[in-house]
């Protein structure tokens, strides 16, 4: 499973099939709040991995930010893209492999979130995934991490995930200034979410 994760029709066809089980079908209630609220996230470019079916970026771009969603399946970046034209919102939409950002992108995000996106991917690869993260980001940037599921799954996706043995990886290249189990969840999730926010570690 761990390789066929890796895969774009893997995923795109779950997208297909409409069993894509994560799927709010809407804005994440605790994105929302930190959009609203604007002390964590508040202009210049946003980068949201696994951005699905944009429901997020669109709200991020009617919030004013410049939004770039990256996502491995076709099927959901084409949705995400006329979500966006019936909006009136531009989003750059990219259906790739997040770990293959091109060289451009290099120090050009202000930000960077991640939804039901760290818990999809090999855990093997979550110390490259923040090695990524810290690539794109400029100094001082931040990334938002709407921890999911936090429990105890050996078995995935979503595979589950543990906040201190995330934290161990990402203070290797960012400060942590956010640590919260207080999230917006929704009913079937409570408990089972946890927020970080992370400041990227400047160099010299």
């Amino acid at each position: 499973m761990k390789k066929i994760i890796d895969i774009a029709s893997f995923w795109d066809n779950i997208y297909k099939n409409n069993s894509a089980g994560w799927d709010l079908k809407s804005p994440t209630p605790a994105f929302i709040d930190i959009l609203n609220d604007k002390k964590i996230i508040s202009s210049g470019k946003l980068l949201i991995l696994g951005s699905g079916y944009g429901y997020d970026a669109v709200e991020a771009a009617k919030a004013g930010l410049d939004v770039t969603g990256v996502d491995f399946s076709e099927t959901a970046t084409n949705y995400a893209k006329k979500l966006a034209a019936s909006n009136g919102v531009k989003i750059n939409f990219i259906k790739d492999n997040f770990f293959s950002l091109p060289e451009s992108y290099s120090d050009y995000f202000d930000y960077a979130y991640d939804y039901v996106t760290i818990c999809a991917i090999n855990p093997d690869r979550r110390e490259e995934y923040a090695a990524m993260l810290s690539s794109v980001l400029k100094c001082n940037g931040k990334f938002v991490a709407l921890w999911f599921p936090v429990e105890d799954r050996p078995e995935g996706p979503p595979f589950g995930l543990n906040v201190q043995e995330l934290t161990n990886i990402f203070t290797k290249y960012f400060e942590l200034i956010v640590s919260t189990d207080k999230v917006n969840s929704i009913k079937p999730r409570m408990g089972r979410e946890f927020l970080q926010v992370y400041e990227k570690i400047c160099e010299g």
